[in-house]
């Protein structure tokens, strides 16, 4: 078979990327295989409108608006929103669109593609707070915000994780609380003034030892 040969539909399913294609109006006319893949919904649900089942809730919205400033433009636009794959995970996306015209200038059609930024994403989160915790050592922040502020940084780039930082006493043979953002009150609790245990450590299974 020659190059030329190869099924247009068939090479688009192959690309490794998202993409798609819009009516003039913005309504969803079709996805490729790698996008009903990612996102585990039927062509089928995914036209016109559908495929805003598939955006995390909190980015719905302005996702939303900036699809219609670029309709209504009619020139190239891009937006960044979280994209939820079939196994519930939402992943950060970058979400472009250009317009396709005929002979006179008029939009016939909008092709667009989602490209995974996750990774670029959590990367500039992680150096957002690693600035933010250098200015506050730098500007003699009191130790517990410093060490708040660490522990939400952490937080916010592992995927779900509650984080905690335990201190030792001056003695050298008890704990103190440190941070912990996300934890409850009463663990935090729990924790200060519990005295060292190289057998049984301070914590195991995320509970207190006995």
């Amino acid at each position: 078979m020659r190059q030329t040969d190869i099924p247009l539909g068939e090479m688009i399913d192959q690309l490794p990327i998202l993409a798609w294609s819009c009516r003039p109006d913005g309504t969803t006319e079709f996805l490729n295989q790698r996008w009903l893949d990612y996102t585990g919904l039927s062509h089928e649900e995914s036209l016109g409108w559908g495929w805003k089942a598939a955006i995390h809730p909190e980015d719905l919205e302005k996702l939303t608006q900036t699809w219609l400033r670029v309709l209504a433009s009619g020139e190239p636009g891009e937006e960044e929103a979280r994209l939820r794959r079939f196994d519930g995970e939402y992943r950060w996306f970058l979400f472009r669109a250009v317009p396709v015209r005929d002979e006179q200038g008029n939009v016939v059609r909008w092709y667009g593609t989602n490209t995974d930024i996750e990774d670029l994403k959590r990367a500039e989160t992680l150096l957002a707070g690693e600035n933010r915790l250098l200015q506050m050592m730098a500007g003699g922040y009191p130790l517990a915000d410093i060490l708040d502020s660490l522990c939400r940084v952490i937080e916010e780039n592992g995927n779900g994780c509650l984080c905690s930082i335990v201190l030792v006493d001056p003695r050298g043979d008890g704990l103190e609380h440190g941070a912990a953002p996300s934890l409850p009150l009463g663990y935090n609790e729990a924790i200060h003034g519990r005295p060292i245990n190289p057998d049984l450590g301070t914590v195991r299974d995320g509970c207190l030892p006995q």
